[in-house]
């Protein structure tokens, strides 16, 4: 995501808070303060218009998630969204549903929230506002409705096997020594979790989480999105995408790699698969990407408005929901050519 991407986008939501709050005056402003985190969302018209950072399908609905709070939820393919209850002002990162009632959202200050009601509202669940080591959480996968991982800046990692009524600290099951971040996460099986971080590092687990070994790619940068699942010959096919244009596809499960061309340098926050086995890539300036089934030939999108991307949800082979800066906006991709 350069000249922003979904995870520089939130410094920017940051740094306009903090100068908002220095503007309200010394006294006044500590008596009146109340954390974020204590807030319930604002509700705005324009919610689904402001900065939107992932969204997801629970088969029926949309579900978005961005700054302050901010969850808005679509039940007719994007022709109207509506904005859900949410228990805190707290910038939100990354969503999740495990089925099409039950969904986790994560965010600033380590913040998880939980919907029943397949998003219409949400609950707090966890925060680590006090916690020795500050910092958001990124991304999450849930494996049912009971266990999930949640990752987050200098390897901040948390499990829960309750569906989040509890959330372990989980740093120490990875081996990651420097305490890199950690990006993004998906997994290809229920055993078998990837987690994209820096210096070229993809963290692995083969256990079902249980510990997460390194795995050094050709890259030297930052990885931040991950895309995996397992085909039907046992392999595990992995994309990894993040600042500079940088796209690196395996097709044996991390074994080897290759750097796909995808003729643009602009920061890639993060994609989704399609039903044929391609996938698609989004970031900066507008760029959507499409990779081919075999994962060795990109195509590219660009939108005309530029605007950043930072994620994309699929609900069909050529109809994408994609959200940034802008908010939400459906994208229809020409048909895939052999």
């Amino acid at each position: 995501m350069e000249a922003i991407g979904k995870h520089t986008m939130q410094s920017v939501v940051i740094v306009l808070a903090l100068a908002a709050a220095m503007c309200l005056g010394g006294s006044v402003a500590c008596a009146e303060y109340q954390d974020l985190i204590d807030v319930p969302a604002l509700k705005m018209d324009a919610a689904a218009t402001s900065l939107l950072l992932d969204i997801t399908s629970t088969g029926e609905r949309l579900v978005a998630v961005g700054e302050r709070g901010h969850v808005v939820i679509s039940d007719d393919r994007g022709q109207t969204w509506s904005q859900a209850e949410v228990a805190t002002r707290a910038h939100l990162n990354a969503v999740v549903f495990v089925d099409p009632q039950r969904g986790w959202v994560v965010g600033e200050d380590a913040v998880i929230l939980n919907s029943i009601d397949s998003g219409a509202t949400w609950q707090r669940q966890f925060d680590a506002r006090d916690a020795d080591m500050q910092g958001p959480l990124l991304d999450l996968w849930f494996k049912n409705v009971d266990e999930g991982l949640a990752v987050g800046v200098f390897n901040k990692i948390y499990r829960t096997t309750d569906g989040g009524k509890n959330w372990q600290d989980w740093y120490d099951h990875v081996d990651n020594i420097d305490e890199w971040h950690l990006f993004a996460i998906a997994a290809a099986t229920d055993q078998v979790i990837y987690i994209a971080s820096e210096k070229g590092l993809v963290f692995r687990s083969m256990d079902g989480g249980e510990s997460f070994a390194p795995l050094q790619t050709p890259h030297d940068g930052s990885f931040q999105g991950i895309l995996a699942q397992r085909d039907r010959n046992g392999q595990d096919r992995i994309v990894l995408c993040g600042v500079g244009g940088v796209v690196y596809a395996s097709t044996d499960s991390g074994q080897t790699w290759q750097l796909l061309d995808t003729g643009t340098q602009v920061i890639l926050s993060g994609g989704t698969w399609l039903a044929d086995g391609s996938a698609v890539i989004v970031g900066h300036d507008g760029m959507v990407l499409r990779i081919d089934p075999s994962l060795t030939r990109v195509d590219r999108y660009p939108q005309e408005n530029g605007l950043p991307l930072g994620a994309v949800s699929a609900t069909g082979e050529q109809e994408l929901f994609v959200v940034g800066f802008g908010g939400v906006q459906k994208i229809t991709l020409p048909q895939a050519t052999n």
